[in-house]
Protein backbone atom coordinates (compact mmCIF):
# COMPACT_ATOMS: atom_id res chain seq x y z
CA UNK A 1 0.00 0.00 0.00
CA UNK A 2 2.86 2.30 1.02
CA UNK A 3 4.62 1.59 -2.29
CA UNK A 4 1.78 2.67 -4.03
CA UNK A 5 1.56 5.43 -2.39
CA UNK A 6 4.82 6.94 -3.11
CA UNK A 7 4.30 5.80 -6.66
CA UNK A 8 1.37 7.93 -7.27
CA UNK A 9 3.02 10.86 -6.07
CA UNK A 10 6.07 10.48 -7.94
CA UNK A 11 3.87 10.38 -11.18
CA UNK A 12 1.92 13.61 -9.71
CA UNK A 13 5.37 15.13 -9.74
CA UNK A 14 6.53 14.07 -12.88
CA UNK A 15 3.12 14.65 -14.76
CA UNK A 16 3.62 18.13 -13.10
CA UNK A 17 7.46 18.32 -14.09
CA UNK A 18 6.09 17.34 -18.15
CA UNK A 19 3.45 20.02 -18.03
CA UNK A 20 5.24 23.03 -16.78
CA UNK A 21 8.90 22.23 -18.25
CA UNK A 22 8.63 19.35 -20.66
CA UNK A 23 11.14 17.70 -18.83
CA UNK A 24 11.38 14.60 -16.96
CA UNK A 25 13.89 14.32 -14.60
CA UNK A 26 16.46 12.12 -13.67
CA UNK A 27 15.94 11.30 -9.83
CA UNK A 28 12.21 10.69 -10.81
CA UNK A 29 13.29 7.79 -12.88
CA UNK A 30 16.00 6.68 -10.56
CA UNK A 31 13.22 7.16 -7.47
CA UNK A 32 10.99 4.79 -9.56
CA UNK A 33 13.65 2.23 -10.12
CA UNK A 34 14.40 2.04 -6.37
CA UNK A 35 10.50 2.18 -5.51
CA UNK A 36 10.69 -1.12 -7.67
CA UNK A 37 13.85 -2.88 -6.03
CA UNK A 38 11.86 -2.17 -2.80
CA UNK A 39 8.36 -3.94 -4.15
CA UNK A 40 10.56 -6.72 -5.24
CA UNK A 41 12.05 -6.84 -1.68
CA UNK A 42 8.99 -6.47 0.17
CA UNK A 43 7.25 -9.12 -2.21
CA UNK A 44 4.89 -6.88 -4.03
CA UNK A 45 6.78 -7.32 -7.62
CA UNK A 46 9.27 -9.30 -9.16
CA UNK A 47 6.92 -12.64 -9.98
CA UNK A 48 8.15 -11.84 -13.80
CA UNK A 49 10.95 -9.93 -13.43
CA UNK A 50 12.53 -11.54 -16.54
CA UNK A 51 9.24 -11.15 -19.15
CA UNK A 52 9.12 -7.47 -17.83
CA UNK A 53 13.06 -6.37 -17.95
CA UNK A 54 12.71 -8.00 -21.77
CA UNK A 55 9.58 -5.87 -23.02
CA UNK A 56 11.04 -2.55 -21.19
CA UNK A 57 14.51 -3.61 -22.39
CA UNK A 58 12.58 -3.71 -26.42
CA UNK A 59 10.51 -0.59 -25.16
CA UNK A 60 13.65 1.30 -24.30
CA UNK A 61 15.54 0.47 -27.63
CA UNK A 62 12.53 1.28 -29.89
CA UNK A 63 11.69 4.29 -28.16
CA UNK A 64 15.13 5.57 -28.31
CA UNK A 65 15.21 4.97 -32.13
CA UNK A 66 12.20 6.67 -32.42
CA UNK A 67 14.02 9.71 -30.61
CA UNK A 68 16.61 9.86 -32.26
CA UNK A 69 14.11 11.00 -34.87
CA UNK A 70 12.17 13.38 -32.85
CA UNK A 71 9.43 11.58 -32.29
CA UNK A 72 9.29 10.61 -28.91
CA UNK A 73 10.65 12.84 -26.42
CA UNK A 74 14.23 11.76 -24.08
CA UNK A 75 12.24 11.59 -20.84
CA UNK A 76 9.82 9.85 -21.96
CA UNK A 77 11.75 7.02 -23.20
CA UNK A 78 14.04 6.98 -19.57
CA UNK A 79 10.13 6.89 -17.86
CA UNK A 80 8.63 3.99 -20.08
CA UNK A 81 11.80 1.40 -18.93
CA UNK A 82 10.99 1.52 -14.51
CA UNK A 83 7.01 2.07 -15.58
CA UNK A 84 6.78 -1.24 -17.15
CA UNK A 85 8.54 -3.13 -14.57
CA UNK A 86 6.38 -1.69 -12.17
CA UNK A 87 3.79 -2.81 -13.80
CA UNK A 88 4.96 -6.32 -14.53
CA UNK A 89 1.51 -8.10 -13.33
CA UNK A 90 -0.41 -5.32 -14.96
CA UNK A 91 1.46 -4.60 -18.26
CA UNK A 92 -2.10 -4.88 -20.25
CA UNK A 93 -3.21 -2.34 -18.01
CA UNK A 94 -0.38 0.07 -18.65
CA UNK A 95 -0.69 -0.09 -22.53
CA UNK A 96 -4.10 0.46 -22.08
CA UNK A 97 -4.48 3.53 -19.90
CA UNK A 98 -0.99 4.92 -21.58
CA UNK A 99 -2.65 4.59 -25.19
CA UNK A 100 -6.15 5.78 -24.13
CA UNK A 101 -4.57 8.93 -22.32
CA UNK A 102 -1.85 9.70 -24.69
CA UNK A 103 -4.88 9.81 -27.17
CA UNK A 104 -7.10 11.98 -25.06
CA UNK A 105 -3.91 14.29 -24.29
CA UNK A 106 -2.85 14.64 -28.25
CA UNK A 107 -7.03 15.45 -29.30
CA UNK A 108 -6.53 18.43 -25.66
CA UNK A 109 -3.60 20.25 -26.95
CA UNK A 110 -4.89 19.81 -30.52
CA UNK A 111 -8.01 21.62 -30.04
CA UNK A 112 -6.47 23.95 -27.12
CA UNK A 113 -3.26 24.33 -27.59
CA UNK A 114 -2.83 27.75 -27.46
CA UNK A 115 -5.22 27.89 -24.33
CA UNK A 116 -2.71 25.69 -22.54
CA UNK A 117 0.34 27.20 -23.52
CA UNK A 118 -1.03 30.76 -22.55
CA UNK A 119 -1.88 28.87 -18.73
CA UNK A 120 1.32 26.84 -18.69
CA UNK A 121 2.98 30.34 -19.71
CA UNK A 122 1.46 32.09 -16.54
CA UNK A 123 2.06 29.57 -13.84
CA UNK A 124 5.69 29.29 -14.87
CA UNK A 125 6.45 32.79 -14.41
CA UNK A 126 4.93 33.05 -11.49
CA UNK A 127 7.36 29.94 -10.18
CA UNK A 128 9.94 31.68 -11.83
CA UNK A 129 9.18 34.26 -9.06
CA UNK A 130 9.30 32.07 -6.25
CA UNK A 131 11.89 29.90 -7.59
CA UNK A 132 13.85 32.93 -6.35
CA UNK A 133 12.83 32.75 -2.70
CA UNK A 134 14.01 29.29 -2.27
CA UNK A 135 14.45 29.19 1.59
CA UNK A 136 11.01 29.77 1.32
CA UNK A 137 9.83 27.42 -0.94
CA UNK A 138 12.28 24.48 -0.40
CA UNK A 139 8.93 22.04 -0.79
CA UNK A 140 8.42 23.24 -3.76
CA UNK A 141 11.78 23.38 -5.24
CA UNK A 142 11.99 19.52 -3.56
CA UNK A 143 8.39 18.58 -5.15
CA UNK A 144 9.58 20.16 -8.76
CA UNK A 145 13.03 19.79 -9.23
CA UNK A 146 12.53 21.52 -12.79
CA UNK A 147 12.00 24.92 -10.48
CA UNK A 148 15.39 25.42 -10.27
CA UNK A 149 16.46 24.43 -13.37
CA UNK A 150 13.78 27.13 -15.60
CA UNK A 151 15.47 28.31 -18.97
CA UNK A 152 14.22 30.90 -20.95
CA UNK A 153 12.64 27.88 -23.38
CA UNK A 154 10.24 26.99 -20.54
CA UNK A 155 8.85 30.70 -19.50
CA UNK A 156 8.74 32.05 -23.05
CA UNK A 157 6.95 30.53 -25.48
CA UNK A 158 4.77 32.16 -27.36
CA UNK A 159 1.00 30.68 -27.62
CA UNK A 160 0.60 33.63 -30.81
CA UNK A 161 3.04 31.39 -33.25
CA UNK A 162 1.00 28.11 -32.37
CA UNK A 163 1.30 25.09 -34.92
CA UNK A 164 -0.93 21.86 -33.79
CA UNK A 165 0.94 19.80 -35.60
CA UNK A 166 4.56 20.88 -34.40
CA UNK A 167 3.26 21.58 -30.49
CA UNK A 168 5.05 19.34 -28.08
CA UNK A 169 3.14 17.50 -25.92
CA UNK A 170 4.10 16.09 -22.49
CA UNK A 171 3.48 12.64 -22.88
CA UNK A 172 4.84 11.65 -19.38
CA UNK A 173 1.60 12.83 -18.17
CA UNK A 174 -0.06 9.88 -20.74
CA UNK A 175 2.80 7.73 -19.05
CA UNK A 176 1.78 8.85 -15.48
CA UNK A 177 -2.20 7.99 -15.99
CA UNK A 178 -1.12 4.11 -17.36
CA UNK A 179 0.60 4.01 -13.99
CA UNK A 180 -2.45 5.86 -12.17
CA UNK A 181 -4.24 2.73 -14.13
CA UNK A 182 -2.20 0.33 -12.94
CA UNK A 183 -2.58 1.00 -9.31
CA UNK A 184 -6.52 1.72 -9.77
CA UNK A 185 -6.86 -1.66 -11.45
CA UNK A 186 -4.66 -3.71 -8.53
CA UNK A 187 -6.67 -2.32 -6.22
CA UNK A 188 -10.19 -3.02 -7.39
CA UNK A 189 -9.36 -6.57 -8.92
CA UNK A 190 -7.11 -7.51 -5.65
Amino acid sequence: MLVWLVFCVILLMVSAGDFLFFRIENEYVLSLMILYAISCVCGISGGNFFFALQVAGATFIVTFILNRFDLIGGGDVKLLFPMILLSENNMSDFWLGTSVSGLALALIYLFWGPRILSVRKKITKHLALFSKKRNKFNFLNIALLSLSRIDKRAVGLNPRGFNAMKQEIPYGIAISCGGFYVVFESFTTG
